[in-house]
Formats: structure tokens, sequence, C-alpha cells
């Protein structure tokens, strides 16, 4: 008889689940929604399967270490750089050039062509360079540097 009640202890013992990580809170969710769409594309990206739980689980860890790492507060989103960067992924989306060469330029002259042509590829288009062209981006620096100076 004690041995029936150990298998059933035991039978109820591995009938719980495991530890689990909890279900995505909200701020969570917008965070998974705002970068990759939705858990599925997150999941698929970390060559995890959303149909298997034990993925799912690895899932929220992974992104829970993300969203510690980038300084994503919990409890209150600081959306003072949504708009930048919400701005920033719409050029991108409208025209995947637009941004290519702004390792060429510094942070000031980036915050003056963003003042007056929107993003780099546009300022380099107005006067004839070609944005994916290293060379035509050094003369750019060198067009915007005595623009500003001006």
């Amino acid at each position: 008889m004690a041995e029936s009640r150990a298998q059933n202890n035991m039978k109820s013992d591995s009938s719980k689940p495991p530890a689990s990580e909890p279900p995505y809170t909200t701020t969570e969710k917008e965070w998974l929604k705002q970068h990759w769409g939705d858990e599925f594309h997150f999941l698929q990206a970390n060559g995890l399967n959303i149909h298997k739980e034990e993925d799912r689980e690895e899932g929220r860890s992974i992104a829970r270490a993300i969203i510690l790492g980038e300084g994503v507060d919990q409890e209150d989103d600081d959306d003072d750089d949504a708009g930048s960067e919400n701005s920033f992924l719409a050029d991108l989306e409208a025209d995947p050039m637009s941004h290519l060469a702004d390792r060429f330029f510094d942070e000031a002259q980036l915050d003056w062509i963003k003042k007056h042509y929107r993003h780099s590829a546009n300022f380099l288009l107005s006067y004839g360079f070609k944005p994916f062209d290293d060379e035509d981006c050094k003369q750019g620096v060198k067009v915007c540097r005595s623009l500003m100076a001006s």
C-alpha cells in the first residue's frame, strides 16, 4: 500500500508543469510588437517554434534578457526617442538606402541634414552624389561642411 501511495505521489509530481516563465506583461507585448511584429516572428528569428511550450518559455526568457539589456523600464516606457526612431524606421521602409551614408557624417552634420533634407540620401542625391558610393559620400561631407559654415 505504501508503494502505491509513493507511485501516486510520483505521478502527481510528474504531472505538475515545471517552473516556467510567466506570461508576457503588457510592456513586454508592446516591445515584441514594436520590434518584431509579434511573438511568432521573434521566436522564428531565434530558431524557436511557437507550437512548443518549451520554446515559447525560452523565447520569453530571451525577450526579457534583451529588454533588460536595452534598459526598457518595465513600468514606464520613455518615449523621448520614439519619434526619431519611428521617423528613421519610416525612412528605411520608404527608401532602404535613405540612411546608407550616415556613417560618413558626424552627429551635427546629420542633424543639419535631417533639418534641411530629411536624410543623408536626399542630401547626397540633391547634389548629384550616389549614397552607395564611398567617394561620393566623402565629397558630400565636404559640401555639407561648407554649407554649414556659410
